[in-house]
């Protein structure tokens, strides 16, 4: 944990202040173990270099499956994607994130924390609940500096309103949460003057009799294997995408949504790349996690509007509403 980091946080229940006792430092000062303790009196550990918030068993349960997901997956090998899908679409390359603070809320492996890094953040502060910041987070952000990690919920962040004058980003995640809206409401309060809040969440399209029943299969697969081991879900997503290579039949299984590759970009190991990505995202799709929430157009019309009524502060609004939707893109609301 770098000390500056202790500028930005504030007690997730209240936003009071925070002191830090009992700090222990290790190399270039960085605090390795400590108590932050509010103005309230709630004590909250650092351990390992990493502020510990974490919220009650229920809600550490409902991210364990992302956990167990990330330690097991590691998305480095989608640089090319994540360059040509979200960087591209939403910001129109990575130079959007040179000399800039950013929150990445929900920051799963960390991978894409880093390339944020390296693309020229000025400091990155990842959010994430589960237990892989202990694991694959701490083995990607390796080396970096001015990069932190809290373990806290993303509705509940336990950074101080409006300290964020660069980007707060939620990237494929706020789906995953108690509340789409809420952790949207959450989240763009951390955002200051001259910053942004972009965000994406996963849409419901159940328009015509296809897309209804396409839905229907969704839901009832889901429901099946997400009680499943974790052995299940996986050989299931494994054999999935090798049925993805197969003509026609491959295309028509994710037509009718029984798994999910989507598009990879040409380049190297291109075909080795389009396994993994098939897997992954099947994975990801049928996931044990408790919640994923599939929101109309509508309804996130509706939450854009009410959180920033300035239209001409709100980018990729028309594109984020193209069907088929630009992929990756995300709605960037300034402040």
């Amino acid at each position: 944990m770098n000390p500056d980091l202790l500028e930005y946080l504030c007690d997730p229940v209240d936003k009071s202040s925070l002191v830090l006792t009992e700090a222990r430092y290790g190399e270039a000062g960085h605090i390795v173990q400590g108590t932050l303790v509010s103005s309230s009196g709630r004590r909250y550990p650092v351990r390992d270099g990493i502020p510990r918030f974490e919220s009650d068993r229920k809600q550490q349960d409902a991210v364990e499956s992302f956990g167990d997901e990330w330690n097991r997956f590691n998305f480095s090998d989608f640089h090319l994607n994540w360059l040509h899908h979200t960087v591209k679409n939403t910001f129109g390359s990575a130079d959007a994130f040179r000399g800039k603070v950013i929150v990445d809320a929900g920051a799963g492996s960390g991978i894409q924390t880093r390339w944020m890094k390296e693309a020229g953040a000025k400091k990155v502060i990842a959010l994430e609940l589960s237990h892989a910041v202990d694991g694959i987070i701490r083995e990607n952000l390796r080396g970096l500096e001015r990069v932190d990690v809290v373990q806290c919920s993303i509705d509940r962040p336990p950074i101080r309103d409006s300290a964020i004058d660069g980007i707060v980003i939620c990237h494929n995640v706020i789906q995953h949460t108690p509340s789409v809206e809420g952790t949207a409401r959450a989240l763009w309060r951390l955002v200051g003057p001259g910053g942004e809040f972009v965000f994406n969440c996963y849409p419901k399209n159940d328009l015509g009799v296809i897309r209804k029943a396409r839905l229907g299969v969704y839901y009832a697969l889901r429901m099946i294997l997400s009680r499943c081991p974790f052995w299940v879900r996986l050989k299931y997503a494994q054999i999935m995408s090798l049925v993805r290579f197969v003509p026609v039949l491959g295309f028509l299984c994710e037509k009718s949504h029984l798994m999910v590759r989507g598009d990879v970009p040409k380049g190297p190991r291109f075909l080795a790349r389009c396994y993994k990505a098939g897997v992954l995202n099947t994975f990801d799709c049928y996931g044990a996690h408790a919640y994923q929430h599939l929101k109309t157009d509508e309804e996130i019309r509706n939450l854009v509007e009410e959180l920033q009524p300035d239209s001409k502060k709100v980018l990729n609004f028309e594109e984020y509403f193209l069907r088929p939707q630009p992929i990756g893109i995300a709605l960037r609301l300034l402040r």
